[in-house]
């Protein structure tokens, strides 16, 4: 005689699938992630002060810190002026470590290395 599968199995299983299909139900879709920005300044010097200074944080989408590129993350930090970007480049600002990493950064590199990340002009 062939085994069979008792019902309260099959009941169980029959729970299960369902369970498992409308898991998906009902969650709002995910923003797509964001695209890791890979250019590098044209500039040799500057570029390479990107590189050891500013690209962990904003190249890395879990550092917290505007990603370069991106300039609807920087469009409101580029609307407070230059000034007050210079400043929190120099001074820290929130998480972001005064000098930005780069001890021996001038302003003008400073404002150069701001307006690459940003994708923007600063005024």
């Amino acid at each position: 005689m062939p085994a069979t599968t008792p019902p309260i199995l099959l009941h169980t299983a029959a729970v299960m699938l369902l369970g498992a299909l409308l898991a998906g139900c009902g969650e709002e879709p995910k923003p797509p992630a964001p695209t890791v920005f890979t250019a590098m300044p044209a500039d040799a010097a500057l570029a390479q002060v990107y590189d050891s200074s500013c690209k962990l944080c904003h190249a890395n989408p879990g550092a917290g810190a505007p990603l370069t590129g991106d300039t609807h993350a920087w469009a409101p930090r580029v609307a407070q002026g230059a000034d007050t970007l210079l400043d929190h480049a120099i001074n820290g600002y929130n998480g972001m470590p005064p000098m930005g990493l780069c001890m021996h950064c001038s302003e003008e590199q400073f404002l150069a290395l701001i307006a690459f990340m940003s994708g923007q002009s600063l005024q």
